[in-house]
């Protein structure tokens, strides 16, 4: 499986770099909240046609960052309307002004939920996730081993996709793409030779402890697990 991620600039399309311009100047408070901005507005911002900027407010109504009215404009909302579990608006909080703040929120989502993910993917995974998780955690700990960051990051998240995917609880999976966010901020942001060991087999502890059913075990190692890297 190969790891979703924000292509270079030379290849993102003229709506790709609307929508992060307005969305970041949205979400570092340079378009405050309240504020009213009309298409040719937001046109000149982003420096792309109308029919782009268009395409991209209705992106940004859907994730709650603008309320759009005929004859009025575009509104900025306040934060507590954004979609703050769409990995789009956190990486925009995450490369910006809000960025502490934002992986604060974050660790303190995963503290509250991926221990729990974990007890309950010991007691409900199958023997297909079993083999998922194995295979997962291997190249985790070989990736570890070779210090490829690239590598590390794809294994990290299957083997945390897995987890919630294996708790079978869809309410806890749809918290996922938050958690996929940081842990891929905080890959791109490892130094050469970085890759701690020490992850790795905590990492290959968990699923073991995953595979012997052991929930308690199993939610104690990914508490661990965020302490050490959240």
């Amino acid at each position: 499986m190969s790891v979703e991620s924000t292509p270079p600039l030379a290849r993102r399309s003229a709506f790709d770099r609307s929508l992060d311009r307005i969305g970041t100047d949205i979400v570092d408070g340079r378009l405050p909240a309240g504020s009213v901005h009309t298409v040719d507005d937001l046109m000149r911002l982003a420096g792309h046609s109308r029919s782009v900027v268009r395409e991209a407010t209705r992106v940004l109504a859907g994730l709650g960052l603008l309320a759009s009215r005929a004859h009025v404009g575009h509104t900025v909302r306040p934060e507590e309307d954004w979609d703050w579990l769409q990995p789009t608006v956190l990486r925009w909080a995450l490369v910006g002004q809000r960025r502490a703040a934002t992986m604060i929120a974050i660790r303190e989502l995963r503290v509250a939920t991926e221990p729990e993910s974990a007890r309950l993917a010991a007691h409900r995974r199958t023997a297909e996730q079993t083999a998922e998780l194995l295979a997962a955690s291997d190249a985790l700990q070989a990736s570890a081993g070779a210090q490829d960051a690239s590598a590390f990051l794809e294994a990290d998240l299957r083997l945390h996709r897995l987890i919630r995917r294996a708790a079978g609880n869809p309410v806890l999976d749809r918290v996922g793409g938050a958690i996929d966010e940081a842990l891929r901020d905080r890959a791109d942001r490892l130094p050469t030779g970085a890759i701690d060991a020490r992850d790795a087999r905590l990492h290959h502890d968990l699923v073991r402890a995953i595979i012997a059913r052991d929930g308690d075990r199993a939610a104690d190692l990914l508490r661990e697990i965020i302490t050490r890297t959240a």
